[in-house]
């Protein structure tokens, strides 16, 4: 039998063993720690703030170079965008988020782990002051760049050098025909409830516009794919909690002088009609301000929208949705045409089928024979959505819309003719306006203005001219009770959404995505030619016009005999 102190001796043997183990294991982690910390550093940003001395001192001794040491920068889960151009990061801020809790990924795959763990990492540092500085430094190496936070949601166009150089795009992005490209896009929203707030998708890109393609800033059409070959299919993704679609707009106000007209007026439609038809069509839809990167060169500020169509009209079958976009008065015509390349169609020159059949000529003629030339209310009644008719005529009336309706012309338009059993032979008209730049006072006067637009031309008791439309026929047939109708309506609005305090509340929050993001001045910057005014004004000018237009048509509906 063995003596205890054997068993002493082994068992403090093994003991001395473990513990050198554990030791070793402990070095081993300390190790990977340490150099994942240093070749993957992160930084709670309130902790790297820093002062102009500080930031004095560190550039003091090394001269900073003219790009990032690396551009792999995270806020979170955003990826910051680094315009080179600029050598400016971008980061979207969401609002309530605290700033300074918030944490600064650097992600250095590459990096050296000798050098890390020789203290030779990638330090950040933030200078903290009106004209912020994201500085990146080692022993040896600086580097400076500006630092813009801003309040809007960001969406980042990828488009192939391939791509460029094919179509020979210069930094306008003059996109002729559909492009493959792919896109990013931050959405910053406070009442943001999806998985993630980073969403990417392929996609293919083209201009649109009219006389504002020529624009240096364009606007867009984009459509999400699930893949670039061939254009693959198309993928619905909701954008901003606007909607499901697969189909978006991006809209430069590059001619507006404070870039809110045609997202102001189109949301105030939405907020105006949405619903307030027979079918419950939302026969709108919703503009929301982001800021545009392409290839992360910054591009400027926008509204992303989805465009109108049979989704907003609420279009089934057998029924059809038309464009109108000139202003040629087929809507008094006494017959269709035949078309030029198919004589055996018939068509009204200036509208185009936007979904359903070409047969629905012969059903928008008539609904549009009877609006026009029926001397009886009840025939222009049946032909109509009186609601939705009686929507667009004050808001065409309250909004100054020259380029949509005037005199006995009308543009810009959309028009379905829709399945009711109250219209006539089974169907009705449902209208809904779109572009509308040239409202609240602005407006094309022929060689005056900048870019096609004198500002505040229209005094705000400007009696827009408007003798085409159901209102105006209605009148004009002794309809007794259009006018009473008209007065209940517009008082019913100005008591909720067309208020003083609503429309003061609102282009508040347009001034605050326009001017107090930073999207004013920085769009100003990088399209200098636009139309701007003195970013210091802000919406002042525009709130006063609008509520002095208000006033007016006040007394303009209470004279209404």
């Amino acid at each position: 039998m063995k003596p205890i102190t054997d068993y002493l001796y082994f068992k403090l043997n093994h003991r001395t063993r473990s513990l050198i183990l554990i030791g070793l294991l402990v070095l081993v982690c300390t190790f990977f720690i340490v150099t994942f910390s240093r070749t993957q550093p992160e930084y709670t940003i309130s902790r790297i703030f820093i002062n102009e001395d500080r930031f004095n001192s560190l550039t003091k001794y090394n001269i900073a170079e003219e790009t990032p040491i690396t551009t792999e920068l995270y806020i979170e889960d955003e990826k910051l965008i680094y315009d080179v151009v600029d050598n400016c990061f971008y980061f979207s801020y969401t609002e309530g988020d605290d700033f300074g809790k918030q944490t600064l990924y650097v992600d250095t795959q590459n990096y050296s782990h000798k050098e890390a763990l020789l203290g030779n990492y990638i330090h950040a540092a933030i200078l903290n002051n009106e004209n912020p500085k994201l500085v990146l430094y080692t022993k040896d190496r600086i580097s400076v760049s500006d630092f813009v936070i801003t309040t809007l949601p960001i969406i980042n166009i990828n488009i192939s050098a391939e791509t460029v150089e094919e179509l020979k795009l210069d930094e306008t992005y003059n996109i002729e025909e559909y492009a493959p490209g792919a896109m990013t896009l931050y959405d910053n929203r406070t009442d943001f409830d999806l998985a993630k707030r980073t969403i990417t998708s392929d996609i293919k890109i083209h201009r649109r516009g009219g006389t504002t393609i020529d624009f240096p800033q364009k606007s867009y059409r984009v459509t999400l794919l699930d893949s670039t070959d061939n254009f693959g299919k198309t993928k619905k993704t909701n954008l901003l909690g606007l909607r499901e679609d697969d189909d978006w707009i991006l809209y430069s106000a590059y001619s507006d002088y404070e870039k809110i007209r045609t997202p102001f007026s189109m949301n105030l439609w939405k907020e105006m009609s949405s619903g307030n038809n027979e079918w419950g069509a939302s026969v709108s839809n919703e503009y929301k301000y982001i800021e545009l990167f392409f290839n992360g060169r910054y591009h400027g500020l926008y509204a992303l929208t989805y465009p109108l169509d049979n989704k907003s009209f609420s279009i089934g079958e057998g029924e059809t949705l038309f464009k109108k976009s000139d202003w040629s008065e087929t809507e008094y015509s006494l017959d269709l045409e035949p078309f030029e390349d198919d004589t055996d169609l018939l068509w009204l020159p200036g509208y185009t089928v936007k979904e359903g059949s070409d047969v629905s000529y012969s059903i928008l003629h008539q609904l549009y024979y009877n609006m026009v030339y029926s001397p009886d209310p009840g025939t222009i009644r049946e032909s109509i959505d009186i609601d939705n008719s009686i929507d667009l005529w004050l808001f065409y009336k309250i909004t100054q819309a020259v380029d949509n309706v005037y005199g006995t012309g009308v543009k810009n338009l959309f028009t379905a003719t829709k399945l009711s059993d109250s219209g006539d032979e089974g169907y009705k008209l449902l209208f809904a306006p779109w572009d509308m730049d040239q409202t609240w006072g602005n407006r094309y006067v022929d060689g005056e203005g900048r870019h096609g637009i004198s500002s505040y031309y229209n005094p705000v008791d400007y009696d827009l001219p408007m003798d085409w439309g159901t209102v105006p026929f209605l009148m004009a047939a002794g309809d007794t009770e259009i006018v009473q109708e008209i007065k209940d309506r517009y008082h019913q609005l100005r008591e909720t959404i067309l208020s003083d305090a609503s429309l003061s509340e609102d282009i508040a929050k347009y001034e605050s995505d326009i001017y107090a993001s930073g999207a004013f001045q920085r769009t100003i910057n990088r399209w200098p030619d636009g139309n701007y005014y003195d970013p210091q004004v802000k919406l002042d000018g525009f709130e006063n016009y609008v509520l002095a237009r208000m006033k007016y048509m006040d007394t303009y509906i209470d004279s209404l005999q």
